[in-house]
């Protein structure tokens, strides 16, 4: 009898140690960025003042119109309305860019609560590894070159 208790210790063991309690869980898909992607901005200055006043001419364009941005003088841009947006403190406007084939100009104007206007805004690819960011210091505006990866994640 003390034989058979032995021998079926060791099954149980064998078994046990054979066996998994757990089943290993399929990993998440998780989307790795990718640093080889070509720069849209190669050529443009890491950052650019302007005045965003110049720029609220967008405002008014309508859908499908064309639009010439003229930053400055080695900072221009060409595109198209494709969505605009008209709250009661914010105007948005998107503009695809032709000067720049996959980006896009993202221009918004923020009422804030002391009536005070402030800008928001980029200039984004998703097939792209650069872009630019609308940045402000001391009533200075600033579009400054950021990594996609900097702005969003995929």
């Amino acid at each position: 009898m003390k034989n058979l208790t032995i021998l079926l210790c060791a099954f149980f063991l064998l078994c046990c140690s054979a066996g998994s309690a757990q089943v290993q869980a399929k990993a998440l898909p998780i989307n790795e960025p990718d640093y080889n992607k070509p720069k849209l901005f190669a050529d443009l200055p890491q950052r650019v003042d302007f005045n965003p006043v110049m720029l609220s001419n967008l405002f008014s364009l309508k859908l499908g119109e064309s639009a010439n941005i003229a930053v400055r003088a080695d900072f221009k841009f060409s595109g198209q309305v494709v969505s605009k947006s008209d709250a009661a403190k914010s105007t948005s406007v998107v503009i695809r860019l032709t000067s720049r084939p996959g980006a896009r100009l993202i221009f918004t104007k923020v009422i804030t609560e002391n009536n005070s206007v402030k800008y928001l805004g980029r200039i984004i690819s998703f097939k792209h590894a650069d872009s630019y960011e609308i940045a402000e210091e001391d009533n200075q505006y600033y579009f400054i070159k950021k990594s996609i990866y900097d702005l969003v994640a995929e």
